[in-house]
């Protein structure tokens, strides 16, 4: 004999809801709509990314190459080893002198004194990165911080002085300063130059001109 009544009858199984990553939004799942969002994101992390890597990264130059530095067109043609460019520059006793031979050309249509900024010596015994040259000489005439005329390239050193027991480098790191120009600065109204971002490293060999 069938027993009757509900002491008797099974609970139904409650209806099982569909997992979260099942769910359809317009005909797609939630789960691949994420994957999607995901992908898109990452796309533009990674472009916006490559644009900020791209405009951190300065570029190496080798020797011999013209760079554009704003208000100078640079180019590094060597760095040498003397004993001293009496009467301009002289070494303290027991060093020597390192100068990086530039070629400089104003591109302005103003005529100015080579930046003691222009050039940094990098990594170099005896000369902290933050230091500046002695100063630069005009190799045509010897004239100490000459006056450089518009479009007129001129060979340009700037020179360091090396201390007594400072290792000689046989190469140096060196960077370029960049200059951006100013209609109005807004320091004193007047148009100007100013220094912008390091435009180039370059690494180049050194030669002993001591002998």
């Amino acid at each position: 004999m069938q027993e009757t009544g509900s002491g008797g009858s099974e609970q139904e199984e409650p209806e099982e809801l569909p997992e979260f990553q099942d769910l359809k939004v317009r005909g797609r799942s939630v789960r691949t709509w994420g994957i999607s969002v995901i992908v898109v994101l990452l796309a533009i992390s990674a472009a916006f990314g490559g644009l900020k890597k791209a405009g951190s990264e300065t570029p190496q130059v080798d020797a011999g190459t013209a760079i554009d530095a704003g208000q100078f067109a640079v180019t590094i043609q060597r760095v040498v080893i003397v004993n001293d460019l009496k009467p301009l520059f002289t070494p303290d006793d027991g060093g020597v002198l390192i100068a990086v031979v530039t070629k400089l050309k104003v591109t302005d249509d103003t005529g100015t004194t080579p930046p003691s900024d222009l050039i940094r010596l990098i990594g170099v015994p005896g000369v902290k990165d933050t230091d500046v040259p002695l100063g630069t000489t005009n190799l045509r005439d010897e004239t100490m911080n000459p006056v450089l005329t518009p479009d007129a390239g001129e060979d340009v050193a700037y020179v360091w002085k090396l201390p007594k027991g400072a290792k000689l480098p046989t190469q140096v790191d060196l960077t370029v300063q960049g200059y951006e120009h100013e209609d109005e600065s807004i320091l004193d109204h007047h148009e100007k130059w100013l220094p912008d971002a390091v435009v180039a490293d370059s690494t180049v060999a050194v030669k002993d001109n001591r002998k």
